[in-house]
C-alpha cells in the first residue's frame, strides 16, 4: 500500500488536472472575497454608509464547488490507470485488487480535502483583511468545515467506485459529473419541499379599501408521513448535504451528517472492492 500511495502521490504531483482544479478552487475563493468587498463598496457609494458584506456568506460556498470539480478529476485520474496499463502492472507485480482500489480511493479523497483547503485558505487570506472577521461562532464554522470535508471524501468514494469499475474514461467522466450535478439539484429540490410550512399563518390585506383577514389554513404542499421520512433520508446523503449545510449553518447543528457520509463511503467502497475483484480486466 505504501509503495502504491507514494507512486500515486508522485503521479498526482505531475498531474496537470490536479493543479488546474486546485487553482480553480483558490481562484474562486479569491474572487468571492473580492466580489464581496466590491459589493460592500458599491453599497456604501450608494449612500449606505454602514453597509457590510459578511465574510461568512463567502466562506460557506466551497462545498458546492468541491464535488463538481472532484467528479471529472476522479474520472480522469483513475481512468488514466486503465489507459496507461498501470492497473494491470500493479496486479502483475503482486498487489491485490483491494489494495489497488483503496490506494486510488485515498488519493481521490486527499485531492477532495486539498480542494476544500485551497478555497478556505484563499477566501480567508483575501477576505479577512477586506471584509473583516466572520460572525458565525468558531465552533459552528469548524463543525461545518468538518461536515463538508467528510462529505467531499464520501463523494470521492462514489466517484472512485464509478471510475474503477468502468474502463471507458469518457463514459466515466460523464457518469461522475452527472451524479455530482444530480445530487446537487436533488438537494435543492428536497430543501424546497422540506422547507414548506405545515400551516399558512393568518394574513391581513387591503381589498377595495377594506381590511380583509384570511384565516390560517393547512399547506397542501407540505410533505407528511413516510414520504417526508424518505425525503429527509435523501436530503442527508452526500451531495444533497451541500444544500442542507448551507441552509443550517449558524442556526442548527446537523450531527448526523458526517455519519451519513461515512456510511455512504463505507458502503460504496465495500461494493466497489467486491465488484472490482470480479471484474474482467481487458
Amino acid at each position: 500500500m505504501a509503495n502504491l500511495l507514494s507512486a500515486g502521490f508522485l503521479r498526482l504531483w505531475r498531474s496537470r488536472s490536479f493543479w488546474v482544479c486546485l487553482a480553480v478552487m483558490a481562484g474562486v475563493g479569491v474572487f468571492e472575497a473580492v466580489a464581496g468587498w466590491w459589493a460592500m463598496m458599491d453599497f456604501r457609494s450608494s449612500g449606505a454608509a454602514d453597509a457590510m458584506v459578511s465574510l461568512d456568506s463567502r466562506y460557506f460556498i466551497f462545498p458546492f464547488l468541491s464535488g463538481i470539480l472532484l467528479s471529472p478529476f476522479c474520472a480522469l485520474f483513475v481512468g488514466a490507470e486503465y489507459s496507461d496499463g498501470a492497473i494491470r502492472s500493479k496486479l502483475s507485480v503482486g498487489h491485490s485488487r483491494g489494495t489497488v482500489y483503496l490506494s486510488n480511493l485515498l488519493l481521490c479523497a486527499t485531492v477532495g480535502i486539498l480542494l476544500c483547503s485551497a478555497y478556505i485558505t484563499a477566501v480567508l487570506a483575501v477576505g479577512f483583511p477586506l471584509l473583516g472577521a466572520m460572525h458565525t461562532p468558531l465552533p459552528a464554522v469548524l463543525w461545518y468545515t468538518f461536515c463538508a470535508i467528510v462529505m467531499t471524501s464520501a463523494l470521492a468514494a462514489l466517484f472512485t467506485m464509478i471510475a474503477i469499475l468502468c474502463q471507458n474514461r469518457a463514459v466515466t467522466a460523464i457518469a461522475c459529473i452527472t451524479l455530482a450535478y444530480f445530487l446537487l439539484f436533488l438537494g435543492i429540490y428536497l430543501n424546497a419541499r422540506l422547507s414548506e410550512p405545515e400551516i399558512y399563518p393568518e394574513q391581513q390585506y387591503v381589498q377595495d379599501g377594506q381590511i380583509v383577514t384570511e384565516a390560517a389554513r393547512p399547506n397542501p404542499n407540505y410533505v407528511r408521513g413516510a414520504k417526508r421520512a424518505v425525503y429527509q433520508f435523501l436530503y442527508d446523503l452526500p451531495g444533497c448535504q451541500t444544500v442542507q449545510l448551507a441552509a443550517t449553518i449558524g442556526t442548527e447543528t446537523p450531527p448526523r451528517l458526517p455519519l451519513y457520509s461515512l456510511a455512504a463511503a463505507f458502503l460504496s467502497t465495500t461494493a466497489g472492492i467486491l465488484l472490482f475483484r470480479r471484474k474482467d480486466l481487458k
